[in-house]
C-alpha cells in the first residue's frame, strides 16, 4: 500500500475506494450478463424506478451519455420486454421510458444479487464495518 507521503489521506482514501470498486467491476458485469443485460442496459435498469417513468433526456443525464445512445438502450430494453416507451403525461412530444412488470422483477433480482457483500467487505470486523459506514455516509451526504 502507498504511504501518506504519496498523497494526502483523502487522495489515498479515494484511490483505495476506486481500487475496491474496480476489483468488483467483473462481478457486476457478469451479474448483468446473467440477466441478459449489457452494462449500459444494467445501468439504465438501475436508474429507472418501478412505477416512475423517466424521460429519455433524464435517463441520458442519469447515464451521463448522449440522448442518441439512450435510444439504442431503450430499443434493447423494449425488445427484451423489460421497459416500454410511453408518452409524457403532460407533453406528448416527450417520450418516457418505464419498466414493465417483467423489468421491475429483473431489476429487483439484479439489485438483490449485487447486494451480496463481497469478501473484501464481509471480512471486516463489525467495528471496522461500522466505522466505514459512518465515514462513507458522511462523504455521500456532503455531495
Amino acid at each position: 500500500m502507498e504511504t501518506v507521503a504519496d498523497g494526502s489521506a483523502q487522495q489515498q482514501a479515494w484511490k483505495l475506494m476506486l481500487d475496491l470498486f474496480l476489483q468488483q467491476r467483473g462481478r457486476m458485469l457478469s451479474t448483468a450478463q446473467e440477466f441478459g443485460l449489457h452494462p449500459q442496459q444494467a445501468f439504465a435498469m438501475m436508474a429507472l424506478k418501478p412505477e416512475e417513468p423517466m424521460s429519455m433526456s433524464e435517463l441520458a443525464q442519469a447515464l451521463r451519455c448522449d440522448n442518441s445512445n439512450v435510444t439504442g438502450i431503450a430499443d434493447r430494453l423494449e425488445a427484451a420486454g423489460l421497459a416500454e416507451r410511453r408518452a409524457h403525461p403532460s407533453d406528448r412530444r416527450v417520450k418516457t421510458l418505464a419498466l414493465t412488470e417483467r423489468g421491475t422483477i429483473v431489476r429487483g433480482l439484479y439489485k438483490d444479487k449485487l447486494a451480496h457483500t463481497p469478501e473484501a467487505i464481509s471480512g471486516l470486523s463489525d467495528e471496522d464495518a461500522a466505522a466505514l459506514v459512518d465515514i462513507l455516509g458522511r462523504a455521500a451526504a456532503s455531495r
